[in-house]
């Protein structure tokens, strides 16, 4: 949820949260009718909007595909979005591709291969929105946020490093959303804005920070949050 009102969109479209998802992960989850595999690999949506899917020449999936008539299988690929940073409850999205595998034409190459997949259904779940479809034509559409492969290692540095920005951002809060709160961890990070999660004794739960205006590249992410802490120095409490 957002806290500060915004007059622009202030969170991603699920297309474009799908997109962030596949371009940060290092791992899925292949589900054929033949086994489960989890693969440690990169995905990428190619300009004909299939599921390029690059993945190492001797996995299951690969002989299974080879194997099956016409060399094609059915597959649900399936990301699991884990926050970088120790929270409650760290899965912040999972999305679920229901696919018909390709086996690839071209030979192996430091050993791994470049699979396709016709992409039938897209599924992008999370706890504030629930399970979300997604058109494959969407996901060709949208492009993956600026800060999604960066952003474990933003939000680590500002956990580790800037704990002093932290408790400044919580000065943006309603008073009644800090009563009996634990801990305040940031969550996410995204061109639209900061999520901070709220910790209590016995619940959790995650506001957002909208930015003034959507990042259009990494390099205005130090200038967003500056004016976001100058925002909160602005509103902080007296003592």
């Amino acid at each position: 949820m957002s806290i500060l009102k915004s007059a622009v969109r202030c969170e991603p479209e699920p297309a474009e949260r799908v997109r962030s998802v596949l371009a940060a992960a290092n791992s899925l989850s292949v589900t054929t009718a033949g086994a489960c595999e989890e693969i440690m690999t990169g995905a990428s949506v190619t300009v004909d909007g299939a599921l390029g899917l690059r993945v190492p020449a001797d996995c299951h999936i690969v002989g299974e595909t080879l194997c099956a008539p016409g060399r094609r299988t059915p597959v649900v690929l399936e990301w699991t979005d884990v926050a970088p940073v120790p929270v409650r409850g760290r899965v912040r999205a999972r999305v679920r591709i229901t696919a018909r595998l390709h086996a690839p034409d071209a030979g192996q190459r430091d050993g791994t291969l470049a699979l396709r997949a016709d992409v039938r259904q897209i599924a992008v779940a999370t706890d504030e929105r629930g399970a979300v479809l997604v058109e494959p034509a969407a996901l060709l559409a949208a492009r993956p946020d600026p800060l999604a492969t960066a952003e474990a290692r933003l939000l680590l540095h500002l956990v580790a490093d800037h704990r002093g920005h932290v408790e400044a951002l919580s000065h943006l809060l309603e008073t009644r959303h800090l009563l009996g709160v634990t801990r305040i961890t940031p969550l996410a990070l995204d061109r639209y804005g900061v999520v901070l999660r709220l910790d209590y004794f016995r619940r959790s739960r995650d506001v957002r920070l909208p930015f003034t205006r959507p990042l259009s590249g990494s390099d205005e992410l130090g200038h967003r949050l500056h004016e976001l802490l100058a925002h909160a120095g602005r509103h902080r409490k007296p003592a």
